[in-house]
């Protein structure tokens, strides 16, 4: 059996142990194979090692599934057990040794981000449908914020910031299958902390995934604004749950009325999430042959003579930067060509485009890691293999609040799913 009927079959109902998982598919996540010889904190895992564990959450998922959340449809069925089995794909390598309180613990810092990260490209591919590998991501990436949500008191607009980024219920029965699946000794209070989750972002109407507590507001804006145009409608509507969730608004119409200043002229930034050989400029050629194009590739070309010469980068960084301050000061279409794989690097870009009160739009191209090796070999400006897999490696997968607006794309220039839009 090969990894995509594993899959067909979990789809259809089947209900795999641990042991069959990692058999399967343990060829293209390689991290599944170290499970087992990945050691937990004692303290909140009396079980064993991540293998354990892991297989423990499973079981109790399959429970859950069997009974309390038979409601679900086989595609959120499939992105809550392989979320499950995911969902410390990197404890492998983030777990280490700690001192804390006098005593040396285990602790497997920024496991879930970097999980996410990992898999991103691991889990297209594999004929999935993308509201699965969306949902899978980001159970992975955030299946510790249900927790954080109750214990550090966070606000009606944190709790809707997560529901834009994941399925809030997924995490919710998550959360639950990930303490039951193990030893500990405050079970019941933990518990407790995970319905106080279910209760107040059902209380906080954030309990539908990827913004969907929105819908009320696109509908207020789409007909307030009926005479201006879909960006002017889409900045408004970021500024306003940019605000809410801030703690600064309430309701949309206290944005209609402070957007008015900004609604006639207002530069537009995309920024480009992709590796090597993913299709960026072919893409922006074809949708946004009205912007200016800043190609840091380009600069690298005129400054440091080879597109491939990084020794200049922080040149080349520093006149890309300059050229879109200029272009933001006259309102300008822009877009910012760059693999952008890094976290802080895409904020540098917005924090200066939000500056300018620029609609920001990102654009992510989301391809299986097979198809940058083949097509980086077929380019004409090929990079050597080696730093291929680095940028594969060290990739920061964008996360969805991160501009205005989201668009996300295949291998093929096919949009699979937008976020932000009104």
């Amino acid at each position: 059996m090969n990894n995509t009927e594993l899959l067909q079959q979990v789809l259809a109902g089947a209900t795999p142990s641990i042991d069959e998982f990692i058999d399967i598919l343990g060829d293209r996540f390689s991290l599944l194979r170290e499970y087992q010889s990945t050691p937990q904190d004692r303290q909140w895992h009396a079980e064993g090692n991540v293998q354990i564990h892991t297989g423990m959450v499973l079981n109790e998922t399959y429970k859950i599934l069997q009974t309390e959340a038979t409601h679900f449809d086989p595609q959120r069925r499939l992105s809550l057990i392989l979320g499950a089995l995911l969902h410390d794909i990197y404890k492998p390598i983030t777990t280490k040794e700690q001192e804390i309180a006098g005593k040396i613990r285990l602790v497997a810092p920024r496991h879930a981000s970097k999980g996410r990260s990992y898999l991103a490209l691991k889990l297209v591919g594999l004929d999935l449908p993308y509201s699965v590998v969306e949902n899978t991501l980001s159970l992975v990436g955030y299946h510790h914020e249900p927790k954080k949500l109750v214990t550090q008191n966070k606000s009606a607009g944190e709790y809707q910031r997560i529901a834009r980024l994941s399925d809030p219920e997924l995490l919710y029965w998550l959360a639950l299958a990930n303490l039951r699946g193990r030893e500990y000794q405050d079970r019941e209070q933990q518990l407790e902390i995970v319905e106080m989750y279910s209760l107040s972002a059902q209380k906080y109407q954030a309990w539908q995934g990827f913004g969907a507590k929105y819908q009320s507001w696109r509908a207020y804006f789409q007909r307030e604004l009926a005479d201006w145009n879909q960006d002017t409608r889409d900045l408004v509507f970021a500024q306003a749950i940019a605000r809410y969730e801030a703690g600064k608004i309430f309701a949309p119409g206290s944005e209609l009325l402070r957007s008015y200043s900004d609604r006639d002229s207002f530069p537009q930034v995309v920024i480009t999430f992709g590796v090597s050989g993913s299709g960026k400029s072919t893409w922006i050629k074809q949708n946004l042959a009205d912007h200016t194009v800043i190609s840091l590739d380009t600069l690298r070309s005129k400054i440091a003579n080879s597109r491939s010469d990084q020794s200049q980068n922080s040149k080349v960084v520093q006149v890309a930067q300059k050229q879109l301050r200029t272009l933001l000061r006259s309102q300008s279409k822009i877009v910012w060509d760059a693999t952008s794989l890094s976290y802080d690097f895409r904020q540098q870009i917005i924090s200066i485009s939000r500056q300018y009160g620029a609609l920001i739009t990102l654009v992510i191209f989301h391809c299986p890691e097979t198809i940058y090796l083949e097509r980086n070999r077929q380019r004409r400006h090929s990079i050597p293999d080696e730093v291929l897999c680095q940028q594969l490696q060290s990739l920061e997968f964008p996360e969805l609040n991160e501009g205005d607006r989201t668009i996300i794309v295949d291998e093929h220039g096919n949009t699979l799913a937008t976020h932000g839009t009104c």
